[in-house]
């Protein structure tokens, strides 16, 4: 969800469709959505079972927290007897010193 001032909208869409996301993004100009889900910091998480229920709210990020995130999954999963393979994560960065960041906005 972005929550910024309605002339987001512009700079949202073309980031969003360069980048090919496979999930909806949410515009919530004046924060009411946000209010909604007494959401407290950016990024804030929501993991949703398939009734639409939250089964687990996270705000903010810290490094290593998807650790958290996996425990409140599979936590989950295992109250609904629910089989789920092991999970192991990938390593996805890989740190450079002469990095480029390219801003879009």
């Amino acid at each position: 969800m972005n929550a910024n001032k309605p002339q987001i909208l512009n700079q949202v869409r073309p980031y969003i469709n360069k980048r090919k996301y496979k999930f909806d993004v949410s515009v919530d100009p004046r924060g009411k959505l946000a209010k909604q889900f007494g959401v407290k910091g950016f990024p804030t998480l929501f993991l949703v079972d398939k009734d639409g229920t939250i089964i687990h709210k996270s705000d903010g990020y810290e490094d290593g927290q998807e650790n958290s995130y996996l425990e409140e999954l599979t936590k989950y999963l295992e109250s609904k007897n629910i089989n789920y393979a092991d999970f192991q994560y990938k390593k996805q960065l890989n740190s450079k010193k002469d990095a480029v960041i390219d801003i879009d906005f």
